[in-house]
């Protein structure tokens, strides 16, 4: 990457920091009946919304055509999801720092149903690599034989599983990311959930199972079958143990 190229990305970088920044400080907590939490409860999910949640109260929703034309078509709340991943700024075996590289903008109406526009869920631009960042539902789950962690594509589908699993559940992006996924380095039993309506999620499901197994870590892949609400969920589990 020459001289040029990487001054114009490093601009880009600061410009979707800034960006980010000032979207999640004009948010706030998801409340009881709110657009955030409406939308929650229409898809079946009651518990507390967690702090990697917020909701935006008025956000411009821009379009580019297909002729390049950029245009504003409405303004709607928004559910904002934020993307964290974990970085060493000052080496590897020191603590890891928390990086925010982008959020997730789900734009509803008052009533908690999607905004009529093009694609209701698009994500700013990003501050940094995305690879590997999720949405931090929860805290790792700590247990006498480990530390346990969950995995799924999308928040609505993490927040599920983990009402109704009892684990925590991060979120990932789409199913192209959920091969890439970081864990915290002290996990030691991942959980990777995916959806059988959803096929494009199988493969990277068991690409993230191999790699925590070669990484030490016991994996298992666990499919959920429709009806996606919490109470109906019915597994199948393929166990992935560590190498030694």
């Amino acid at each position: 990457m020459n001289a040029p190229v990487r001054h114009n990305l490093q601009h880009a970088y600061e410009q979707n920091r800034q960006r980010i920044a000032q979207l999640w400080s004009e948010a706030q907590a998801i409340a009881s009946g709110d657009a955030a939490d409406r939308y929650l409860q229409r898809q079946g999910i009651t518990s507390t919304s967690p702090d990697a949640l917020r909701l935006h109260p008025a956000l411009d929703y821009w379009h580019t055509d297909s002729q390049g034309r950029a245009a504003c078509i409405g303004t709607f709340p928004a559910l904002l999801a934020v993307l964290e991943i974990d970085v060493h700024p000052q080496g590897l075996f020191k603590p890891a720092v928390r990086h925010t590289v982008a959020l997730q903008r789900f734009y509803l109406t008052a009533r908690g149903t999607p905004a009529p526009v093009p694609s209701f869920i698009k994500a700013t631009g990003t501050d940094g690599h995305i690879k590997g960042a999720a949405v931090r539902l929860s805290a790792p789950l700590v247990q006498a034989d480990g530390v346990v962690l969950g995995v799924a594509v999308g928040v609505v589908s993490a927040l599920r599983f983990a009402a109704a699993l009892r684990i925590p559940v991060w979120a990932v992006a789409d199913a192209a990311a959920l091969a890439h996924f970081r864990w915290p380095r002290e996990v030691t039993h991942l959980h990777v959930f995916t959806d059988t309506s959803e096929a494009a999620h199988a493969v990277p499901a068991c690409e993230l199972a191999r790699k925590a197994a070669r990484c030490g870590l016991t994996s298992y892949v666990q499919t959920i079958t429709p009806p996606r609400m919490p109470q109906a969920l019915h597994l199948s589990t393929a166990h992935t143990a560590p190498n030694v």
